[in-house]
């Protein structure tokens, strides 16, 4: 019979001896499960560090070999960098100026600080020394505060190197240690500067070093001042090239790759020759190289007629971009121009084996008056075939020029230019960077 039916009130519920043992049980299943949670977001926490310091690693690592096989000086002082700003752990130089006694390429990698929170900054200047970088990347977000400096084998050179700036040419090894605190994540980075290199590690295209440089106008002075790597002929050899021909293996500036071709001329002679050309205002100068117009180009890198009333062939074969393993770029541009001006009776004709195209001056003047058939200040002009494989461009009267033929094709294998002079013509040819 039901108790609770006849008046009585139920016993039922927990006893002392259960409510106790709940009490002691239950915190100590829901700390458990609390610690397990916390150790999975410590884990995740460290994961994620260990993964972002792992791929610091690589990015420093992209940069740090290439920098350091192709310095010809390095430091390691701590002394205000001559690229950039920051706290200077180490510098590089290479490409030297013969013109400005200097060296156009400098890298330093600085240490510098957010907060708590420390970085590494690589900071490239393609026109000298200077507090502006042309780039700046950060290669780690994590880093040691105090960062040691890379250690330079033999000795003497770290001695030497911790004091200023220093050659390479008897540098074995650059090895920089670092540690990301984030994750305690360590690792060490070694390289060789390119002289010292055994053959077996330059690659295929690599087997000796570059003949000549490809250098960058003064940032600014132009729409792709900072990527357009303008060939050095300084080395040009007029026998070599009239006979079988002249191989080119250029280092571009600030990056792993060189650009190499043959080059064979013929007829009128040429010489290697600075930007500007000519300049003699208000008569018919050249307008590349003055006006602001892609200056400060290094070294030689026009090829100049030397004799008036002549016709001179240039013949470019080969052409090949390698990074520094001898592995084959793919969609670089080829840049080719009047370097000088083109005036009455006078022509430049260009013939590639893909299609040449336009690069503008500016937005407002693709040429200015460059290939003028009537009188200054109209727009006619004698410019054909651009888009196509063969562009001429050719004039009637001389004038002061407002302009200049820039042309660019996608990775050829050929180049042919013939260059009619009245006076004297000038062509360059470059390499255009992504």
């Amino acid at each position: 019979m039901d108790n609770c039916a006849n008046g009585e009130e139920s016993e039922s519920g927990f006893t002392l001896i259960e409510l106790l043992v709940m009490t002691v049980v239950i915190p100590i299943i829901v700390g458990a499960m609390a610690a397990g949670i916390i150790a999975v977001f410590s884990l995740q926490t460290g994961v994620s560090n260990r993964l972002s310091d792992s791929g610091d690693a690589q990015a420093v690592s992209a940069y740090y070999e290439t920098d350091v096989q192709s310095a010809q000086e390095i430091t390691i002082s701590n002394t205000a960098p001559q690229c950039g700003t920051g706290s200077q752990l180490l510098g590089f130089e290479w490409s030297y100026n013969a013109q400005t006694g200097a060296y156009q390429t400098i890298v330093s990698y600085v240490e510098t600080a957010t907060g708590s929170t420390y970085s590494l900054v690589r900071q490239f200047c393609a026109s000298g020394i200077s507090s502006t970088p042309t780039s700046s990347s950060t290669i780690s977000s994590d880093l040691l505060d105090s960062q040691p400096p890379p250690v330079i084998s033999p000795a003497a050179d770290n001695t030497a190197a911790s004091q200023g700036w220093i050659s390479t040419q008897s540098v074995t090894k650059v090895a920089f240690a670092l540690t990301e605190p984030k994750s305690n994540y360590s690792y060490t980075l070694a390289a060789v500067p390119k002289s010292n290199l055994p053959p077996s590690e330059l690659g295929s295209a690599s087997l000796g070093d570059p003949t000549a440089s490809c250098g960058f106008a003064t940032a600014g002075t132009g729409t792709y001042a900072s990527t357009l790597c303008f060939v050095d002929f300084s080395s040009y050899n007029q026998s070599e090239a009239t006979s079988s021909g002249e191989a080119f293996s250029v280092a571009v500036d600030g990056t792993p790759f060189t650009l190499s071709f043959d080059l064979t001329t013929s007829n009128g002679v040429v010489a290697p020759h600075a930007f500007p050309t000519y300049a003699d205002p208000p008569t018919s100068e050249a307008f590349f190289g003055n006006n602001g117009f892609y200056t400060g180009v290094p070294n030689s890198p026009a090829l100049y007629q030397t004799t008036s009333n002549t016709t001179s062939t240039l013949n470019f074969t080969n052409f090949q971009v390698t990074d520094s393993r001898g592995v084959p770029a793919t969609d670089w541009e080829l840049v080719t121009g009047d370097a000088e001006s083109t005036d009455q009776g006078e022509s430049i004709t260009w013939n590639s084996d893909q299609d040449l195209n336009l690069i503008p001056n500016s937005p407002t003047s693709p040429v200015g008056n460059a290939c003028n058939s009537v009188a200054p200040g109209t727009s006619a002009q004698y410019l054909t075939g651009v888009g196509t494989t063969t562009v001429e461009c050719s004039a009637t009267i001389s004038s002061d020029k407002t302009g200049t033929v820039m042309l660019d094709a996608l990775t050829p294998q050929s180049l042919n230019v013939v260059m009619v002079g009245g006076g004297l013509q000038a062509v360059f040819v470059g390499l255009l960077l992504p």
